[in-house]
């Protein structure tokens, strides 16, 4: 099945996640943040409503009166405080950046496989992003297809993303806010995780302006309101996707049913780029 992406003003650009978050991080340290890179957070607690946080690469605590917990799926924020919720490995990911293969072209491969699915996509003009997702007894038979499939090494180098699914942590907790994966996971099929990541910082950032500056008592409740309409009327895409690459049976009724009918195809995907 194949679908043209918009193109324009409305098009959707890949870009290297390493890249990214160089251009992130410099512009942060610009804007006057104290960046501390490789730091391991160890514990932290709360002192008459201030946070205070150490890493294990010094000795001298840090205090906050606001906390931003942007760490991930795995947020070890949320895991100190006793907040992660317990998940099952249902799945695993994996995701490397190999050679862009010759005349790949610039489109992005969605690719149901057996006991699993992969995605591809160009991230700049000689790179490749590929990602595996499958049942963790299944991952090493995607592995030995990757390696045929584009002429990998067997010491190509993968990195894990896990889990693909876990309960949702509350986005506000007085004077700490959770943002992106911290908060919440959805399913990578869709590749909608940079967006709730980038809105949810940029609402985060608003409400930490709005408790530091204006003392307002009310932002950390505003921001959790905020935090929910982003996904409301998105999740039950996400939802159809993981049903479609998590059942065959099903995945192969939606696609049989999106190439017979292209237009039920080209609304769920604008459902996802828009």
């Amino acid at each position: 099945v194949r679908l043209e992406l918009p193109r324009g003003e409305e098009a959707e650009i890949a870009v290297k996640r390493s890249a990214f978050d160089s251009i992130l991080l410099n512009r942060t340290a610009k804007l006057g943040a104290d960046v501390r890179e490789a730091s391991t957070l160890t514990s932290i607690g709360k002192s008459d409503g201030t946070w205070k946080i150490t890493t294990a690469e010094t000795t001298a605590a840090l205090r906050a009166r606001l906390l931003v917990a942007a760490d991930g799926r795995n947020s070890t924020v949320a895991r100190l405080l006793g907040l992660l919720p317990r998940f099952a490995k249902e799945r695993v990911a994996l995701q490397t950046h190999i050679p862009l293969p010759s005349g790949f072209g610039n489109r992005v491969v969605l690719q149901l496989l057996a006991g699993g699915y992969s995605g591809q996509a160009p991230v700049n003009d000689s790179e490749l992003n590929l990602c595996l997702v499958g049942k963790p007894k299944s991952i090493r038979a995607l592995q030995i297809w990757a390696r045929k499939r584009f002429e990998l090494s067997a010491g190509q180098q993968w990195r894990t993303i896990t889990p693909l699914r876990r309960g949702t942590v509350p986005a506000a907790h007085g004077n700490l806010l959770f943002a992106g994966d911290a908060a919440r996971v959805v399913e990578p099929f869709t590749g909608e995780g940079i967006f709730y990541a980038l809105r949810s910082g940029e609402l985060a950032a608003a409400a930490a302006t709005a408790i530091i500056r204006e003392n307002s008592l009310d932002a950390a409740s505003k921001y959790a309101a905020q935090h929910a309409a982003i996904y409301r009327g998105r999740l039950w895409i996400n939802a159809l996707a993981r049903t479609a690459v998590v059942s065959p049976k099903m995945g192969s009724i939606l696609f049989e049913l999106a190439r017979l009918q292209p237009t039920l195809l080209r609304f769920l995907t604008r459902k996802v780029v828009r």
